[in-house]
């Protein structure tokens, strides 16, 4: 049994260029709903995300987002002679800041998961703001586009009462 040297050596470089392009950094825009249980509205928040992707699949990814149109909660008061009434509507907003470990299984249509620590601020208008800190997880699809870039539409569990699905493109390099 022969082998052909110049085969094994195309081979060889292709294998070779396949897992040196699934391995590098990204950066990319995220734009999504923020589903509420709280609210009539939800917020729409948009930002961006980078992070870095070894050949096994395994990286680490950095989110930041925050509200670019608010969500809307109706304001219930309490009146002596009339129990809970309704005083209007209430604007208010969610951002998030979030580390995560990432997994992507490779080929040109691939799944996603991540999970890892959030920090969620939420800013109701005329009442104030809080915030919250916590554990949160996800999961996606996404397609290459052409070699560099990809789209992602992705679940992220924010919190108990706070989902955000959204979709992204993303740039490797």
């Amino acid at each position: 049994m022969s082998f052909n040297l110049k085969a094994v050596a195309a081979t060889a470089a292709l294998l070779c260029s396949a897992a040196v392009q699934a391995e590098g950094a990204y950066i990319g825009g995220v734009f999504g709903v923020m589903n509420t249980d709280v609210g009539d509205e939800s917020p729409l928040n948009a930002g961006f995300r980078g992070g870095y992707t070894w050949n096994s699949g395994w990286g680490i990814e950095a989110e930041f987002t925050g509200s670019v149109v608010d969500g809307e909660l109706v304001d219930f008061g309490y009146d002596p002679f009339r129990g809970r009434v309704d005083r209007g509507t209430v604007d208010y907003s969610i951002s998030t800041q979030a580390v995560y470990a990432t997994y992507r299984t490779q080929g040109d249509i691939y799944f996603k998961g991540r999970f890892g620590y959030l920090n969620e601020e939420v800013d109701v208008k005329s009442f104030g703001n809080g915030s919250d800190s916590g554990a949160s997880v996800g999961v996606g699809a996404g397609f290459n586009l052409v070699e560099n870039i990809s789209f992602e539409a992705e679940y992220t569990l924010i919190e108990e009462e706070v989902d955000y699905w959204s979709g992204s493109l993303v740039v490797r390099f």
